[in-house]
């Protein structure tokens, strides 16, 4: 299977963009390499691509950084696109469509207008289907880059941050309500490591996190100094909300990632890592 993985607010950080790059890229190969050994994986004009044999789908969703992805395949000169469109959109169901392409490679003699005309003749001629702009039932979607790849729809994933870009946090775990703010720092590009009084259930929240955890359990919040000492932590996360914000007697910076969330915004949260 191929993937095109695309990121957000990565594409704003200037001179520092490769890194956050690299780190995203560390990522999924650590969100994916427990369920296949063999892929390959390559950074392409804003885009990050990966050729895996399994599907790897649901591992991409709980990756912090990606915005998107498509499953697509690709081609390598202009006319075997067309034979990879006409054979894909051959396989599906539907009575109307669109064809939208991109270009990044300007090296490419035809526009972007022009491929997605030319396509949708294509289509239209040896279908039978009909074109519709706006009330479609199929968008045959097209990027040109390195090479011609041809998808057909583009899967929402969690965005933010890699994690680790941001550096260490210890997150204090009270109840599942601590588990939604360790997620929302994720999702900021920090590192997480767990304190917590009580015996909890990590393992959900562990598949939101590119590397092995840490989990220290400790008697008390007063504990949480030793503990971003020696991990070299920046911040203590807290699930403080603004009808219970509690005062901490540390002076290490404390952060309230859930302080404006409201009671929906909480619980959608909280499905994703029950």
């Amino acid at each position: 299977m191929l993937y095109i993985i695309r990121y957000g607010e990565i594409g704003l950080k200037g001179l520092n963009r490769p890194f956050f790059e690299n780190k995203l890229v560390d990522n999924i190969k650590f969100s994916i390499k427990k369920k296949t050994g063999n892929f390959k994986i390559s950074k392409k004009q804003g885009r990050i691509i990966l050729e895996v044999e399994e599907d790897v789908s649901e591992n991409l969703k709980r990756v912090f950084g990606i915005v998107n992805f498509s499953t697509a395949e690709k081609a390598s000169s202009y006319e075997e696109l067309k034979e990879t469109v006409l054979k894909l959109v051959k396989a599906k169901k539907f009575e109307t469509f669109r064809v939208t392409a991109s270009r990044t490679n300007k090296d490419f003699q035809k526009t972007s207008e022009e491929v997605a005309r030319e396509l949708g003749a294509l289509i239209a001629e040896n279908t039978g289907k009909r074109v519709d702009l706006k009330n479609f039932d199929l968008n045959a979607q097209i990027e040109i880059s390195d090479c011609f790849y041809v998808f057909f729809e583009k899967i929402g994933c969690l965005g933010g941050l890699p994690v680790g870009v941001e550096g260490k946090v210890v997150c204090f775990i009270e109840s599942t309500e601590g588990f939604a703010a360790a997620f929302l720092a994720m999702k900021r590009g920090c590192e997480v490591i767990f304190a917590w009084l009580e015996d909890f259930d990590f393992s959900k929240i562990s598949l939101f996190c590119p590397r092995e955890l840490k989990f220290i359990k400790i008697h008390a919040f007063g504990g949480i100094e030793k503990i971003a000492k020696e991990e070299d932590a920046r911040a203590v996360v807290v699930q403080d909300r603004i009808e219970n914000i509690k005062e901490y007697k540390t002076s290490i910076f404390v952060m309230r990632p859930l302080i404006a969330l409201d009671d929906s915004e909480l619980d959608n949260i909280l499905e994703k890592i029950k």
